[in-house]
């Protein structure tokens, strides 16, 4: 979906910032973590998954004496299937749970399930599941689905990691060279008939991420070498290599570690780096220590001076004790070129009205190619243009192609545009009364008619509710019940059906609760101001207001569940004045303020009488209140003061 008002996205929104400190996992067979989780969380869902699931690239399956198992005998220890009780369970969903997890999304958007057939059944029931057969066309974050075998049943699951020509790139544990014993890149046929389909999490930054993440830019090296890349691991003492981050045309970041826990004194640790994998320049990071995890990293400009674009690189960690060099595996990076090879669009057809915009986001890939912006073209400047900034405007009824083309690289895109009658703007929704919702909008010119539409769930059918003229811009609807929330959309009507505009967004109100009705207000037998009203058909709970005179400012003292109150709170004789408002079970419909009642209270309650009040109080309370403070309501409206 375009929105008005957000930015564009370049590429150097897309590069993942990593910290790199060492947590170790304590699993069930007591392993320790030999590919930990060196991603720092950036808030995006998307961009976090991908980070996390990047720093396991490489990670294989563990025999019974904690050793990499370099082959695809399948079975071995994971710490991802130990996290959810089966350490030697297949693991390429219990992998993605995991990454999930450290990720920090929440499970209601990728469910922690060990089972493929479990995840497709979970995303199909939410409706945000699309068969390979739909069109759909994968984007980062997504989740796929194989079957090798022809059947109907998903096998295997990776995550999608970026999409380029024919080409679907994924993350994917429970795979390898030979399918069954690592974590790995893949680069899979977008139409092989192995892809099922695609379960399409919810993230917080699904409908602004544009991205690609292809690990040709990033790889674990089996290919090199798998003699050379099996982790070093003697006397409490291995040597681990990660993947490389921050990967530009020039430059990268080496990343590895050394769990160190037989408290060995270390004169030097760093990385083997260069692009002969056979002659690798040794470079120190770290040195004279004694500590447990020692984490490495390596900014290689600095280091070692610019690299060229597009160009192989071979790295891996190192370690030196007493005089002995120990190794970890070997991993490759490659630069990416400084040219933009591809320029991606955030949606291949747009509608916009006439006099009315949207906005396209784009970027240049791949990340750390230079981007030095975007030049833009139409087909009709009569049906629509599209500024620098990739605002498109509809000028008149019609389709049109926008064409964008990088001014360093020559990689081009193009949109297609349907310029279409204005959409309905500046709706407002008002409560009238109890029984009435007003719907307001701006006129919109040409406009044959309107259409509103009309459902009490936001995710429920939508019925038509009513069609309106052009001349009309309001309409009451009072077919509602009191409390009742009410989700509307709106169409605009052209005098050619093909021109009706898009439906709006989705808005709500709840409708309005009747007045509280004061029944009471009196002293009770101790002096103190007792308030009873008439209970409010759809109300969960009432709040009491209080003022000192009739005129003056009134002041939330407490939530109420039942239709009674008595004010503990007053500290001074005199009269005081209440009024008590009607709330809705979710909280987002009120009634209005009942009628104003005044008690004139006798005396304020003694010291000595204090801590009886108390226990009256607490007596009253209910569980919305605060533990810690038995005289504050969760909702911040204070109950007593003492």
């Amino acid at each position: 979906m375009i929105k008005t008002g957000i930015k564009r996205i370049g590429a150097a929104v897309m590069v993942i910032a990593l910290c790199f400190c060492i947590a170790f996992e304590a699993s069930a067979a007591g392993y320790p973590d030999y590919y930990p989780n060196t991603h720092r969380n950036t808030g995006s869902h998307i961009a976090d998954l991908i980070g996390v699931a990047k720093t396991q690239l490489g990670y294989t399956e563990l025999d019974s004496a904690g050793n990499p198992i370099s082959s695809s005998s399948d079975g071995g220890y994971t710490k991802y299937g130990a996290s959810f009780g089966e350490p030697n369970g297949a693991w390429c969903a219990y992998f993605i749970s995991w990454c999930a997890s450290q990720a920090g999304i929440p499970s209601s958007i990728v469910p922690r399930l060990g089972n493929c057939g479990s995840l497709t059944d979970w995303y199909q029931s939410r409706s945000i599941y699309y068969s390979r057969s739909s069109g759909y066309v994968p984007k980062p974050g997504d989740m796929v689905f194989y079957n090798w075998d022809g059947g109907s049943g998903a096998q295997h699951i990776g995550i999608v990691t970026g999409v380029s020509g024919g080409s679907l790139f994924t993350i994917e544990g429970n795979t390898g060279g030979d399918e069954g014993y690592m974590c790995n890149g893949r680069t899979r046929e977008l139409n092989g008939s192995y892809i099922l389909g695609y379960g399409v999490p919810k993230y917080n930054d699904a409908a602004t991420y544009v991205g690609s993440y292809s690990f040709a830019a990033s790889v674990s090296s089996a290919s090199a070498s798998r003699s050379d890349s099996t982790v070093y691991s003697r006397d409490n003492l291995s040597v681990i290599t990660t993947s490389a981050s921050d990967i530009t045309s020039v430059n990268a970041t080496l990343n590895g570690s050394v769990n160190n826990n037989g408290g060995h004194y270390i004169s030097a640790a760093g990385f083997y780096f260069g692009s002969d994998k056979n002659k690798l320049e040794k470079y120190s990071v770290v040195s004279g220590t004694s500590a447990k995890t020692v984490s490495l990293t390596m900014n290689v400009e600095k280091k070692a001076g610019k690299l060229t674009p597009n160009t192989t690189y071979y790295y891996r960690a190192y370690v030196t004790i007493n005089g002995n060099l120990f190794t970890g595996p070997m991993y490759a990076v490659v630069t990416v070129s400084d040219k933009p090879q591809q320029l991606v669009l955030s949606e291949a057809s747009v509608n916009v009205g006439v006099g009315q915009t949207a906005e396209i986001m784009w970027a240049q890939l791949p990340v750390g190619s230079t981007d030095k912006g975007v030049t833009w073209t139409t087909s009709d400047p009569s049906v629509a243009v599209i500024s620098s900034d990739g605002i498109i405007t509809g000028m008149g009824y019609g389709r049109v192609t926008l064409t964008g083309t990088t001014n360093y690289g020559s990689a081009f895109s193009s949109v297609d545009v349907n310029v279409l009658i204005g959409k309905p703007q500046n709706i407002k929704l008002t409560n009238i009364s109890k029984n009435e919702i007003g719907i307001s909008w701006d006129k919109v010119d040409k406009a044959k008619g309107y259409i509103i539409y009309r459902c009490e769930t936001s995710d429920g059918k939508y019925k038509e509710h009513k069609k309106l003229g052009g001349n009309e811009t309001s309409y009451v609807d009072k077919d509602v019940k009191e409390g009742q929330r009410y989700y509307y959309k709106l169409k605009t009507l052209a005098e050619k059906d093909k021109y009706d505009s898009d439906i709006t967004d989705i808005m709500y109100i709840t409708a309005k609760l009747p007045a509280p009705q004061i029944s009471k207000a009196q002293n009770d037998e101790n002096g103190f101001a007792k308030l009873s009203w008439k209970k409010v058909d759809g109300a969960e709970k009432y709040v009491v207001y209080r003022s000192r005179s009739e005129d003056g400012v009134y002041i939330a003292i407490s939530d109420v569940r039942g239709t009674e109150f008595t004010d503990f709170s007053a500290d001074r004789s005199g009269e005081y004045f209440y009024k008590v408002v009607a709330f809705a079970s979710n909280e987002k419909a009120t009634s209005s303020f009942s009628e104003i009642a005044s008690v004139n209270v006798s005396s304020a309650y003694a010291d000595n009488d204090r801590i009886e009040t108390v226990k009256v109080i607490e007596r009253q309370r209910e569980k919305f209140f605060d533990e810690e403070n038995p005289f504050i309501t969760r909702t911040g409206f204070i109950n007593i003061a003492i």
